[in-house]
């Protein structure tokens, strides 16, 4: 049975708590203090280490993003215990430049579950890119120039601009930024479980919240397990978890149209291994385990033995909430993937808000008058997830 404590902080409404973070949060700080709560946010430092192959990764950058390499990490802290044994990870989404909206979400898992909860942003997102690709003066010139390169575009924006530019040139980025996110994750886990982090204890367990296009990144580790790193860990999928091909990702606030046709036109001849830019590709595709397992999630019928096997030896540990009107990231999509048994089990939740939501926006600031509605929706997704941890 799970126990609530209900703190001042708890019986703030998400809004309340929303504002509060947002105020209060700055990733330049050591260490944060969450006011009238015993929660403290700490800012860890990360070095990463490149993997991609110099040829690749070069041909492609053009250059060395050193904010993708060295960067910092929030985590929140439910106490002033030193070191910990429990630990619990939270990834975002696609194209995400701050952690705004998802401090509320990872604040209430921290304080209903006891156990830190890690921040870590996926490869060239959130504070891991370009300070000038969240420039909105910067960005809206360049805007104008994308719309007349291509005047049939559809959902170009200052917040999708700098995705959908590195997409368009190089859809190969949407592949080699998700390994290097999952190869980044295995090194976090690793510190962690042999007791090379500082704040938790040799042997700690890590649990997994994972949102939108970072469900995708999971499946690919969760299908390829390299040293059975998540075997053990509880993990949630909210919002996300789709096979490639059922994806909708043209979104003002993710990828533009151009962005989005050029991916699907690449991961297509991927699958079919077609396109002389794909053939440098294929040691990565064919061979190596990530690479593999990224393939068996792009359409239903490649590698499917492997996928449903695979997941299969997840069952028990994962639990999916799945948003009924997502757009995006469609409820049929994430059926295909888990497949029918998971489907139909209590492990696959389907959800629906009695307000106007999206993928991007599910539970929305700006409208007072449905307050109420939103904290209920919030609580609705997370504390499940968090029996599902305590459980």
């Amino acid at each position: 049975m799970l126990l609530f404590c209900f703190s001042k902080t708890a019986a703030m409404k998400f809004i309340e708590q929303y504002n509060q973070l947002k105020e209060i949060f700055e990733i330049s700080q050591d260490e944060i203090r969450i006011p009238d709560s015993a929660l403290t946010i700490r800012n860890i430092e990360f070095h990463a280490h490149m993997r991609i192959p110099s040829e690749i990764n070069d041909s492609i950058e053009g250059r060395h993003i050193c904010e993708n390499i060295r960067f910092r990490y929030p985590v929140i802290m439910p106490g002033r215990k030193v070191m910990n044994n429990h630990a619990i990870v939270f990834l975002h989404g696609l194209n995400e430049r701050s952690w705004t909206k998802h401090l509320t979400g990872a604040r209430l898992i921290a304080e209903k579950t006891g156990r830190p909860v890690i921040m870590f942003p996926l490869s060239y997102h959130i504070n891991r890119g370009l300070p000038e690709w969240t420039d909105v003066r910067k960005m809206a010139g360049l805007l104008e120039i994308r719309r007349q390169k291509y005047p049939d575009i559809k959902e170009a924006s200052v917040i999708n601009l700098a995705l959908s530019e590195r997409l368009t040139e190089h859809p190969e980025r949407f592949f080699l930024s998700g390994l290097q996110s999952a190869l980044d994750l295995i090194d976090l886990l690793k510190e962690i479980q042999e007791g090379r982090h500082p704040l938790f204890e040799k042997g700690t367990k890590t649990d997994i919240f994972a949102y939108s296009i970072s469900c995708m990144l999971l499946q690919s580790m969760m299908i390829s397990n390299p040293d059975d790193i998540l075997s053990g860990s509880k993990i949630v999928f909210f919002a996300g978890g789709s096979i490639f091909s059922q994806i909708q990702g043209i979104s003002k606030f993710i990828m533009d149209s151009i962005a989005f046709e050029s991916i699907q036109k690449f991961y297509a001849d991927v699958m079919n291994r077609r396109n002389s830019l794909v053939r440098g590709f294929q040691p990565w595709f064919m061979e190596n385990k990530l690479g593999m397992a990224f393939r068996a999630i792009l359409a239903p019928e490649i590698l499917k033995h492997v996928r449903v096997r695979r997941m299969d030896t997840f069952h028990k540990n994962l639990l999916v909430i799945a948003l009924r009107d997502d757009k995006v990231i469609p409820v049929e999509g994430i059926r295909l993937v888990t497949g029918e048994r998971f489907f139909q089990s209590d492990h696959f939740r389907i959800v629906h808000f009695p307000y106007s939501y999206s993928h991007e926006n599910p539970f929305p600031v700006l409208l007072k008058k449905i307050d109420d509605l939103v904290d209920k929706a919030f609580h609705s997704v997370f504390m499940p997830a968090i029996e599902f941890y305590m459980d």
